[in-house]
């Protein structure tokens, strides 16, 4: 086996593992650490930010909140209410967030 098929057969392996166990869940967040109240301005309508192993994400009003791997498929679409939402994942890795017109690169 190539080392190219070996890394394909791991990602296949990783992506199945992952649709097993559900698509994630975003949860409202009533005290968000403070790593991401300090990147929250009065300006922003959207702030995304990764600590503890969360990715956050600050929205000013109903938003559509989309997550990619890096590979392009869809891990989580939800329409986040206003606030601090989390969303804990079971693999490291780099993913693709979209939230409304927002687009980043997310690594966890």
């Amino acid at each position: 086996m190539t080392k190219k098929h070996l890394i394909a057969v791991l990602l296949l392996a990783v992506s199945a593992v992952a649709a097993a166990a559900g698509p994630p869940a975003w949860e409202h967040v009533a005290n968000p650490p403070r790593e991401v109240v300090q990147t929250v301005t009065p300006e922003s309508s959207t702030e995304i930010v990764v600590a503890d192993g969360y990715i956050f994400v600050y929205v000013a009003r109903p938003t559509v909140v989309k997550l990619f791997s890096i590979l392009g498929q869809p891990i989580a679409t939800e329409t986040l209410p206003a606030g601090v939402h989390r969303l804990r994942l079971a693999s490291r890795g780099i993913y693709i967030l979209r939230a409304g017109s927002i687009t980043r690169r997310v690594t966890l």
